[in-house]
């Protein structure tokens, strides 16, 4: 394994902890909910079967994310919660978990597209998310006011 590969883990009891000591900036802190409100929501909203992963650089995890709430008639899947590690940030370790969740999403999931909502003031995250492939969609996710952005997983023709 090469020290700078990244890959996904499930997220159990050996290392709930570490994944819930990863926190974001502070300054982007508004923005998303922590590790911890994210578990806690996936256990108690079995409705959507969210799914939790952590992102590991060698033996650390560097990074979160949370799955589900797929739509099989529409086609997509939520790509709810996606956080770096503060301390990773700025190194170009949230791109490389972003494709490595793009990629492990579509292997997961049988969709067109994969939706992700962020605050409209979060500017940062408009960069990151257009840098890599996502779109505004130009819609508005009713049960919080944030936008939502979507990438195509397949080209649709014209």
């Amino acid at each position: 394994m090469k020290v700078n590969e990244i890959r996904i883990q499930q997220i159990d009891a050996f290392n709930r902890e570490a994944v819930i000591a990863l926190t974001v900036d502070e300054k982007q802190s508004r923005f998303i909910e922590t590790n911890a409100e994210s578990l806690q929501e996936m256990t108690e909203d079995t409705k959507y079967d969210w799914q939790s992963f952590a992102f590991y650089e060698v033996e650390r995890p560097v990074g979160f994310m949370m799955v589900g709430a797929e739509n099989q008639t529409e086609r997509y899947v939520w790509l709810d919660r996606f956080m770096i590690d503060q301390h990773e940030q700025g190194k170009g370790v949230g791109t490389k978990c972003l494709r490595i969740a793009v990629e492990f999403i579509q292997t997961q999931y049988d969709v067109d597209d994969i939706i992700l909502s962020l605050h409209q003031e979060n500017e940062a995250a408009k960069r990151f998310y257009a840098k890599n492939g996502f779109v505004d969609s130009g819609l508005i996710d009713e049960s919080n006011g944030e936008a939502i952005w979507v990438y195509h997983t397949k080209t649709r023709p014209s």
